[in-house]
């Protein structure tokens, strides 16, 4: 996991993934240096986001209704990210990778494309059209990831309402 100092992500999630590389023979580590994240990466998956303190602040002023609170800190974090214009996908940077540009690179879309659709973004048009095909693959996904998420959320026993299904195996209606 790479960030620049500042964007720290939730410590649960930190532990869940320590967790999980232990189990399963791997490693997982944390840094403020992107070259050292990309260096002999098999697959990359750079997304920028704010740092997760202001993800609670913003949740706070939401559930207050401070709007102005709002305009203010999405302005902070604004300039905040305007400090970390280095932290950009691009040829240099796959070049660190184990394959270079054929190294994967993926991102839940979508991207901030560097001169395509905004000034300083988060990755090149190249390294960004060289991934396409598995950039829209990944992403064609996301619809049934967030159904899935949403049925998590609502079924208090997801194999049990599962299987109630199944069990009444009402033929799809095709129009």
């Amino acid at each position: 996991l790479a960030h620049p100092e500042g964007y720290e992500v939730m410590e649960d999630v930190v532990k869940v993934a320590e967790k999980n590389a232990a189990e399963s023979g791997g490693s997982f580590s944390v840094t403020n240096d992107m070259k050292e994240a990309f260096k002999d990466a098999d697959v990359v998956y750079p997304k920028s986001w704010a740092p997760f303190k202001a993800m609670e602040i913003r949740t706070d002023l939401y559930g207050k209704g401070d709007f102005d609170g709002i305009d203010k800190l999405e302005k902070e974090l604004l300039a905040q990210n305007a400090t970390h214009q280095d932290w950009l996908v691009d040829d240099e940077m796959m070049k660190l990778t184990k394959n270079g540009l054929d190294t994967l690179y993926m991102h839940p879309l979508p991207a901030d494309i560097q001169g395509i659709s905004c000034e300083h973004g988060e990755v090149t048009a190249e390294v960004f059209d060289h991934a396409r095909d598995s950039l829209y693959k990944e992403a064609s996904n996301k619809p049934y990831i967030i159904a899935a998420m949403i049925f998590l959320a609502k079924v208090k026993d997801p194999v049990a309402a599962l299987k109630k299904l199944d069990e009444e195996a009402n033929p799809r209606r095709s129009f």
